[in-house]
């Protein structure tokens, strides 16, 4: 059987790197994609040099784990919740190997030996069919299924415009809402609080309920500030938008660049918090 490394290679990272960010999904860490493709690039590396002529020895032993291990910490950081995120990523592997044994079992697939390994006569595409469809359910099924452990109210600083406002964020467990580009959790303000740092705008809440006619006079008023929209949904919402900013932040002990999303309308009648907050903490 002839292997050719560059096929391999790009087969190994690519489903390297959907059973990476798919992770991400899962335990609602943002998914950096320079650090997902470095980490899928080590597997992609790792795959190769295994068939190698005379490196048979790192199919086995602590070499695979090593492995792994790095390749999760170039993904996702040495953070408190790495180990969270490494569990997630072993479960989405054993679930893609788990369907492509059973696809060999209904396609009675021939068994290869390659360097001591064995591998089945199941086609490049159809691998990459079953990388993507686990990673769709992990990013459109089990999404933020990692990130339901809070409830608590942190003490949070948003800054923007040289102005700061304090307030209090609940950890909300059932707040979902993520940047579709980066995968970075977007913190719900009151949207008055948020409008306390752009005073110059003059605008109400009642403004807000229209957040497509209030992006442009904000982007005009403040053109170094990077104002967006943000899809929603939400129970009785089948689709909304939210006008969102990039505020730099701190979150407990934590400082970090995040969305902050305004609400159009309040989240609390008695004052207890004023922003909701389902991302993590570090």
């Amino acid at each position: 059987m002839t292997v050719y490394v560059d096929l391999l290679f790009a087969l190994n990272m690519t489903i390297n790197y959907l059973l990476l960010r798919g992770s991400a999904a899962m335990g609602g860490c943002p998914a950096h994609v320079w650090r997902l493709l470095l980490g899928a690039a080590l597997g992609g590396l790792y795959a190769v040099a295994s068939v190698l002529p005379g490196w048979g020895r790192i199919q086995s032993g602590v070499f695979p784990w090593t492995c792994a291990a790095m390749m999760l910490f170039i993904a996702f950081g040495f953070r408190k919740n790495t180990l969270k995120q490494a569990l997630f990523f072993f479960a989405l592997s054993f679930a893609f190997g788990g369907a492509v044994l059973l696809l060999v079992q209904k396609l009675e697939g021939d068994c290869v030996l390659v360097g001591g390994r064995a591998y089945y006569a199941v086609s490049f595409p159809a691998m990459l069919l079953l990388a993507g469809v686990c990673y769709l359910v992990a990013a459109l099924i089990l999404k933020g299924c990692g990130t339901h452990t809070g409830g608590d109210l942190l003490p949070v600083t948003l800054m923007a415009q040289g102005r700061s406002v304090s307030l209090k964020a609940l950890r909300d467990t059932g707040n979902t809402l993520r940047d579709p580009i980066t995968g970075q959790a977007v913190m719900i303000v009151d949207g008055e609080k948020l409008l306390s740092l752009f005073p110059e705008a003059a605008l109400t809440k009642q403004s807000l309920s229209d957040p497509a006619a209030v992006l442009p006079v904000l982007s005009q008023l403040y053109p170094k500030c990077r104002f967006r929209l943000i899809h929603y949904r939400a129970v009785g919402v089948e689709t909304g938008l939210l006008l969102a900013v990039r505020c730099r932040s701190i979150i407990g002990k934590r400082k970090a660049s995040l969305l902050a999303a305004f609400s159009p309308s309040k989240l609390t009648q008695d004052e207890t918090f004023h922003a909701l907050w389902g991302g993590e903490i570090t």
